[in-house]
């Protein structure tokens, strides 16, 4: 949600001190439209099926109603009250 806070925060842990341009670099890089720009290099010919627009309500122009049906409940059954399921806000992008 905060790319500059999240690198700055991966480069501590790691002990890496970046300067100014490097931040940036890096903030540009990891964006959404960057990576999706380069995915072809980046991941082969399954690039462009990882990253694609997104959004509330996307998963009905990849999944079937009875494929949602299942992913709803393995959700449930696995992820609902957990770390993991809070910060995927599953309710808000996927169960739409």
């Amino acid at each position: 949600q905060n790319r500059v806070l999240g690198v700055k925060k991966i480069a501590a842990f790691f002990g890496i001190s970046l300067t100014e341009e490097e931040l940036q670099s890096v903030v540009g890089g990891s964006s959404f439209d960057s990576m999706k720009k380069n995915s072809q290099e980046t991941h082969g010919a399954f690039g462009s099926a990882l990253f694609r627009k997104g959004g509330v309500s996307d998963w009905k122009n990849f999944f079937s109603e009875e494929q949602n049906k299942e992913m709803d409940k393995a959700f449930e059954e696995y992820l609902r009250g957990t770390k993991l399921g809070t910060k995927l806000k599953y309710d808000v992008y996927c169960k739409a």
